[in-house]
């Protein structure tokens, strides 16, 4: 009987979390390996068009690799960031599971897929800000999960997909489930969350509205079907499931930020290190009455962890796009980077667009945007560039978010492509880079010209 590569795959989470409490470098090279055996069990689950850049991207690091300082440390660190975002897919995707068996999200999805053509995208968006935003990642695949039911024929499978990507993009910029933030705040002492939360707030807000402006343009003109009958008390019952979901869900996300900030590790750390517990706890409660709760909880996670090596093709990208991350963002000499600042320094707007569009540019170059952030955060200061500290962040963050949604190497992207059962081109450059030109347009503007005052130039 052939062996599972499950097993393989949870140790490798459980030493990257060792990993983030005491940073040893044997422990990556043992996730590492770790990753490795699962991949070589697992490997029928990749598919070539992950199989494919997979291995382009080994070969692009092992050209590269002689040309930065320290190889091994470079390698290290990808490896270190590969299987951190492999943990984290891994486990969001058992909490999802969990939670899509609830009666909250039965309700969720019933009424989300009750909706007509001119309202069903907008209700997947608003939803994801909320689920997005309170279980991160388990909030978005468990949407993703939600639109697969849809008819493949359906003409507006894949815009609700681009609704939920776009809408998720937005909930980044607020949310403290995600480490943007938290890892942009660590580059630039004395500034605070609280500082850049008004800010953070009226940009996902913004970006929300451009989300639905966009899709009732797409749909003016048409002719809306006749709406489905649906009474007040089916939506007051669909909202009497929710609200007990909705308090576990907000009680799970303080917990996480909770355990990152007494545990001094990242919050996907702690999403990692949490998720089973709380995936065994849904799976219990939810359990019939008179059951064995927690043998029933426990059967549930067994049988969910038993299809983690359906994610193979994603594990798969991540190892190798961390990899080659690290070695190009070390290869690359410092001094182009030094002559592009100096040349978008007298514009605020052009300094803006800039920042966006190198993290953009290096998440189509398969680099991390971890990695990303850092690497333009550290080259291109704000005294370099002539910004205020705020518009700089805020300009980097935007990047971030915007790549997400358009890079055909990003989780987003994959896990939409794998629900969507489309290409992952189709879901992120096809579907969304007009979004992604036109928030990174607005965006650029609109903070070029929040720092104009400030500019010495001006």
């Amino acid at each position: 009987m052939r062996r599972s590569g499950a097993p393989w795959l949870a140790l490798m989470a459980l030493l990257t979390v060792i990993h983030l409490l005491e940073p040893l470098p044997a422990l990556v090279w043992g996730a590492a390996g770790c990753a490795a055996v699962f991949l070589a069990l697992e490997h029928r689950h990749v598919p070539p068009s992950i199989r494919r850049p997979s291995l382009l991207l080994c070969v692009l690091a092992l050209a590269l690799v002689a040309f930065t300082h320290v190889p091994l440390e470079s390698l290290r660190r990808g490896i270190a960031i590969g299987a951190l975002m492999a943990s984290l897919i891994s486990s969001v995707t058992l909490l999802a599971r969990a939670v899509l068996r609830s009666k909250g999200s039965q309700a969720l999805a019933a009424h989300l897929l009750r909706q007509q053509a001119p309202a069903r995208c907008a209700s997947f968006a608003l939803a994801c800000q909320l689920f997005g935003g309170l279980l991160g990642l388990a909030g978005v695949s468990m949407l993703l999960e939600i639109a697969s039911r849809s008819d493949a024929a359906d003409p507006e499978r894949l815009p609700v997909f681009a609704a939920i990507m776009r809408s998720f993009s937005a909930a980044t910029l607020w949310s403290p489930m995600f480490s943007n933030v938290s890892i942009l705040l660590a580059l630039y002492p004395g500034l605070t969350w609280f500082s850049l939360l008004p800010l953070c707030v009226g940009m996902a807000a913004a970006t929300v509205a451009m989300v639905l402006a966009m899709d009732w343009l797409r749909l003016r003109g048409r002719r809306a079907p006749p709406a489905a009958a649906r009474g007040a008390a089916q939506d007051a019952r669909a909202l009497r499931e929710l609200l007990p979901m909705l308090g576990c869900m907000g009680g799970f996300l303080a917990l996480v930020v909770l355990l990152g900030w007494l545990l001094h590790i990242a919050v996907a750390g702690a999403i990692v290190l949490l998720v089973p517990f709380a995936a065994l706890a849904v799976n219990a409660l939810q359990a019939p009455p008179g059951a064995r709760r927690l043998r029933t909880g426990l059967q549930e996670l067994r049988a969910d962890v038993g299809r983690l090596p359906l994610l193979a093709g994603e594990v798969a990208l991540f190892m190798a796009a961390g990899c080659s991350g690290t070695v190009i963002a070390s290869a690359v000499p410092t001094a182009w980077t030094q002559a592009v600042a100096q040349w978008v320094q007298p514009y605020p707007v052009l300094a803006c667009a800039a920042l966006m569009l190198s993290v953009v540019m290096l998440s189509f170059m398969a680099v991390h945007p971890v990695l990303s952030v850092v690497f333009v955060a550290t080259c291109f200061p704000p005294v370099l560039v002539g910004l205020p500290v705020a518009p700089h962040v805020l300009s980097i963050l935007v990047g971030w978010s915007v790549s997400g949604t358009v890079s055909p190497f990003s989780m987003l992207s994959l896990m939409a492509s794998r629900y969507a059962g489309v290409s992952i081109y189709a879901v992120s450059i096809r579907a969304n880079h007009r979004f992604a030109l036109l928030c990174a347009l607005i965006a650029a503007v609109a903070l070029g010209l929040l720092a104009t005052p400030w500019h010495p130039h001006s």
